[in-house]
């Protein structure tokens, strides 16, 4: 009669432990969710890089947080001119706006014919150039187009 008492037992504390184990990790799956939520804003707007006098390179959509730009063939922008740095300029979406910064390069990016030393909000219509390539922006709201 025991064994049948601490068999019974057994599974009961088996069974307690597996729900404790499941609560566990429904709590740690829906903290992750929560933060991927908090920590990767939701874009509403794209960024269009139209060239301006130049053929060679194509128009570039930018609908991630953020992107690199420059001549190493592994950044998310990838423009081949002797003008360019490896690593560019940085274009990222922050605070509901979309932003470029200058990464130390050597011949500089240049937001409307000015060169730029800090952190510049984008807007539509801008025309951004770096080194010798020049870029109209043009912003796209993408929610309307869904």
């Amino acid at each position: 009669m025991t064994g049948i008492i601490v068999l019974i037992l057994r599974i009961i504390l088996a069974a307690c432990l597996y729900v404790f184990i499941g609560i566990i990790f429904v709590t740690i799956w829906r903290q992750l969710k929560t933060q991927i939520k908090i920590l990767s804003p939701e874009i509403n707007y794209m960024i269009r890089l139209i060239p301006v006098e130049n053929e060679l390179i194509d128009s570039i959509d930018i609908k991630q947080a953020e992107v690199i730009v420059g001549r190493d063939p592994n950044n998310k922008i990838y423009i081949p001119d002797e003008t360019i740095s490896a690593q560019h300029s940085r274009v990222y979406f922050s605070d509901q706006q979309w932003w470029i910064n200058d990464l130390n390069s050597t011949n500089g990016t240049y937001l409307n014919d000015e060169i730029i030393d800090r952190p510049c909000v984008l807007t539509d219509g801008d025309m951004i150039m770096f080194g010798r390539v020049k870029f109209s922006i043009q912003i796209i709201n993408t929610s309307a187009i869904s």
